[in-house]
């Protein structure tokens, strides 16, 4: 059996905007981890064939607990720990906020990232 790691394959398609000819392209880190962090963010555990840790299940953590914004940070790190393997040697900065907003009658989730140049935002309804 290969070794093969496919962490960081690219797939595309005509069409798409990142899209580019079928050739192997090699990606500064910084940019490979945003794209790791956004995958992340936008994956519920278990949708991931083959990795059913990768998630961050943020919609669950907002909408179905109580949960600390302590709580959720601590499992975005394990996230970080486990799929981002290039922050090991690189400065970052992540923060998780819960507030209200009483005239929509709903809570928000606010996750800040700052990792070198980039300043990454996210706002949960």
């Amino acid at each position: 059996m290969s070794n093969f790691n496919f962490v960081d394959f690219y797939l595309g398609y005509p069409g798409h905007p990142r899209f580019r000819s079928l050739e192997m392209i090699e990606d500064s880190a910084l940019s490979v981890i945003v794209q790791k962090w956004e995958m992340i963010l936008f994956t519920n555990k278990g949708e991931v064939f083959g990795q059913p840790n990768l998630g961050a299940n943020l919609y669950y953590y907002l909408h179905e607990t109580k949960l600390s914004s302590d709580s959720i940070r601590e499992a975005l790190m394990e996230q970080i720990s486990s799929f981002i393997p290039e922050l090991d040697s690189i400065e970052y900065e992540l923060t998780v906020s819960i507030f209200e907003d009483p005239e929509r009658h709903q809570e928000c989730m606010e996750i800040y990232f700052k990792l070198s140049d980039f300043d990454i935002f996210l706002i949960i309804k």
